[in-house]
């Protein structure tokens, strides 16, 4: 009976703001959604499994499990809600993400997705018995509303010794709780829950009410402020997309990404703002079907442009003056920690927002609530500030979120304290290797590594800047000779700590746990001799052929941890131990200045006898291209001449080495 009543009041909303077609549209929505949840709750899961000839040569993930519990599936909205988010982290990070669900969607392309997941369930009576079957004490549970299909869930997380999250993500005291808010669900989830996050500031208020009005001991309770944030490997304005065709432009171009169905949405003042500004292009993303009624107030310059997947939506932001957030102020927008505005930010576009409270301050985002303010912000907006851009979204990256969860519940050690260094080479790439060194600087305090930069003749300023850093944060050195080999293995000779790692100067660090996959690698792979964030196989011809970037998953499944059927690993991100290269006399200068020297020395790892494994988590983002494209004219020329090098070396001393030749 509770159900009917809220559906009717739903119904009651749409037709009172958005009229009788609205009101047929999104019934007949919730009737397709509904026949589909009835037709393949059962069918719809996600669990990959691995050939049965690979799994030999793999290792599978053996540390934490973390559930994800939502209404939505993963797909939803193109998979850019805050759960989805959060399990594609925990998985880059390494764990076992499952991905556990109420509402079937009715998105057709999620047959397009490749789910970085472990497991992807409808919450049924199997879905429940199989997180009884698995679930353990080591594990953690995020629970993100307070439906009624998650009790079943708690309890066993309860049972189980799990630890538990609550996150209060919208206020669900508004229309938005119906069909969610569950009174009785809710206090379970105040009462088990170690950590209680609320996504803006009144939602951390709302918690702490909350406890206070069911009479929950709060005592041993963490609370945590966690607004929504930023994937920065899909979102980077260093990053260069081509226009997308169907963008409009103007005197000013202006876009908005995202729900245009919401009550919260203010229609009127971007509506009058396009009809001041004729000549301004508004361009609109978002699902507009059942909004005629809309369309027909909209001036010509309002564009629709319909729905984009979310690794579209980059490129559009490259290519505006300015992005928006039109949300209206009130109950609803108030409590809200918009996803897009982190993802506006890291584009370096300048956003105009209405006065939503939590987003005050943060850098190139301007408020107004009137056409007149709008215009203000527009005429007077200055340069973005991509500097104050790039500090805030290291600080507000989905890897600072799911780091801050993993902080609150768990202490972790590791074995590279202070016994760790970094070399990382550079040449003319002023405008990403002090991303680099900062990012490695910003999560040194868990590991306390030494960093030593290598730099091979730069001609663009790069070497003389890098003097801003005390030789205590950063030992800086040049490289007589422009070259990869002989450029990693003078930074070597500063090298004293048991472990090196290998990093190219177009990647930076994502999180403070960012080596812990490598850690977990060395624990369960006594015989390695190099693990590596990036990996190849041998053409027949014994030259590096096919790399993991070409591959499915990139070449591991998410239940995966590491492979070692693999040709080579790439430098940038490779980790060995130092005695291990010097055993082997480190790259050889010969393939200088670059092309097979990482191959190369895979291969001497081999011959002294130990072991390659390729593991993709470690915490590092990648600017491919940024470096060796610029370096010769003649490249063709000299990767000719090294792989024929190579191949002749590697004949004659173990041909078998080249054996790695398919995946």
């Amino acid at each position: 009976m509770s159900k009917i009543i809220q559906l009717t009041k739903s119904a009651w909303r749409i037709l009172k703001i958005n009229g009788v077609k609205d009101l047929a549209y999104v019934a007949s929505r919730y009737l397709k959604s509904n026949m589909k949840q009835k037709a393949k709750k059962k069918l719809d899961y996600f669990e990959l499994e691995v050939p049965e000839k690979e799994q030999q040569f793999i290792v599978p993930k053996t540390g934490r499990t973390v559930y994800i519990i939502t209404a939505s599936s993963y797909y939803d909205t193109g998979g850019g809600q805050r759960g989805a988010q959060l399990a594609r982290t925990f998985n880059r990070m390494g764990y076992k993400a499952k991905f556990l669900y109420v509402y079937i969607s009715a998105d057709p392309q999620k047959g397009d997705h490749r789910f970085p997941l472990e497991t992807h369930r409808f919450i049924d009576e199997s879905t429940i018995q199989f997180v009884k079957d698995n679930a353990s004490d080591r594990d953690l549970f995020i629970f993100e509303s307070p439906l009624q299909a998650f009790e079943p869930i708690i309890e066993i997380a309860v049972e189980r010794g799990s630890k538990i999250v609550y996150e209060n993500i919208d206020n669900w005291e508004t229309s938005l709780g119906n069909n969610v808010l569950f009174e009785s669900t809710l206090v379970k989830l105040l009462t088990y829950a170690d950590v209680l996050v609320g996504t803006a500031k009144p939602l951390v208020t709302q918690l702490n009410d909350y406890l206070v009005k069911y009479n929950i001991e709060s005592k041993d309770k963490k609370i945590l402020y966690l607004p929504n944030a930023v994937d920065e490997e899909l979102f980077c304005g260093l990053k260069k997309h081509e226009k997308p065709t169907d963008m409009v432009s103007g005197k000013k171009t202006l876009l908005y990404y995202g729900s245009l169905w919401g009550e919260w949405f203010e229609w009127d003042l971007l509506i009058d703002f396009a009809k001041k500004y004729p000549d301004y292009a508004i361009n609109l993303i978002g699902n507009d079907g059942g909004l005629n009624h809309i369309m027909k107030r909209c001036p010509e310059n309002v564009h629709f442009l319909g729905h984009k997947a979310q690794d579209e939506l980059p490129a559009y932001l490259q290519y505006c003056d300015f992005s928006l957030i039109p949300f209206e102020r009130g109950k609803i927008g108030d409590y809200v920690s918009p996803v897009k505005v982190f993802e506006y930010i890291a584009m370096y576009s300048n956003v105009i927002s209405t006065s939503l409270p939590d987003i005050q301050g943060y850098p190139n985002v301007y408020c107004g609530d009137t056409v007149e303010e709008w215009e203000t912000i527009v005429s007077q907006a200055t340069p973005v500030d991509k500097e104050a851009a790039d500090i805030f979204v290291a600080d507000n990256s989905w890897f600072s979120r799911a780091s801050a969860i993993l902080d609150a519940l768990y202490e972790s050690e590791t074995c590279f304290k202070d016994n760790l260094s970094i070399v990382i080479l550079n040449y003319n790439n002023k405008n990403v290797i002090f991303k680099c060194v900062n990012s490695l600087l910003k999560y040194r305090e868990k590991y306390g590594y030494k960093i030593v930069v290598v730099d091979n003749g730069s001609k663009d300023g790069s070497y003389e800047m890098l003097g801003q850093y005390s030789p205590e944060s950063v030992t800086v050195c040049r490289n007589k000779e422009n070259g990869c080999a002989s450029g990693r293995n003078l930074g070597m000779t500063l090298v004293d700590t048991e472990y090196v790692l290998f990093l190219d100067s177009d990647q930076w660090i994502s999180n403070k746990y960012w080596l812990q996959p490598y850690e977990e690698v060395m624990a369960n792979c006594q015989d390695f001799g190099a693990i590596g964030w990036a990996a190849g196989f041998f053409n027949p011809s014994g030259s590096s052929g096919k790399t993991v970037d070409g591959l499915h998953y990139r070449g591991m499944l998410p239940q995966n941890l590491c492979r070692k059927d693999i040709g080579y690993l790439g430098s940038g991100g490779m980790l060995m131990r130092t005695a291990d290269f010097n055993a082997i006399g480190g790259f050889d200068v010969a393939y200088d200045p670059t092309g097979f020297e990482d191959t190369d020395i895979s291969l001497k790892l081999r011959d002294f006898g130990k072991e390659l494994y390729y593991c993709p988590y470690l915490g590092v983002i990648h600017l491919p291209h940024q470096t060796t494209d610029q370096v010769f004219d003649s490249k063709n020329v000299l990767i000719k001449r090294n792989k024929e090098h190579f191949i002749s070396k590697w004949k004659s001393k173990n041909p078998k080495l080249l054996d790695y030749k398919h995946y």
